[in-house]
């Protein structure tokens, strides 16, 4: 993942801030990791600080575990790699090729809420609760029932 600054419509580069890899440590022989979604939810009471949460979708050997959502803190300081990102968690999901996930809706307490699904093996969806103001993710409900999901809206 990199953060990079938007240069003006007549620039045709942009300068590097940050680039760290997303995918999770000592994954299986064979595994080839691809992003699949980035979320950075607006700051709320509960939440204050806007952590970013990536989903790595594996395609090749696939780890027991599943794929993970990794979350990101983007510090004002350079860590001691020089980077501007810091790796808080790697959740392990149990899904299969992660394609999409989404947040709950901030005005009804939503935000607490981030769902995700597997597109590829036996599929499935399910819902997580952010914990310790974000840096964590507990699984609340899962459904193996529901295939290949790529997208949600909350109602």
């Amino acid at each position: 993942m990199t953060v990079q600054d938007i240069p003006s419509p007549t620039v045709n580069t942009s300068t590097c801030i940050a680039n760290v890899t997303i995918v999770p440590p000592n994954p299986p022989a064979g595994a080839a990791f691809a992003a699949a979604e980035i979320l950075i939810p607006a700051p709320t009471a509960d939440f204050p600080v806007p952590y970013i949460y990536v989903s790595n979708r594996n395609t090749g050997t696939q780890d027991k575990r599943g794929d993970t959502i990794a979350i990101f803190e983007r510090t004002s300081m350079p860590n001691s790699d020089g980077s501007l990102l810091t790796l808080i968690a790697q959740v392990y999901t149990g899904l299969d090729q992660i394609r999409g996930m989404e947040f709950g809706p901030a005005e009804n307490g939503g935000e607490a809420y981030l769902v995700a699904s597997g597109f590829a093996g036996s599929g499935g969806v399910v819902v997580y609760k952010r914990t310790a103001g974000g840096t964590g993710l507990e699984e609340v409900a899962r459904n193996k029932d529901v295939p290949t999901r790529t997208s949600f809206v909350w109602v």
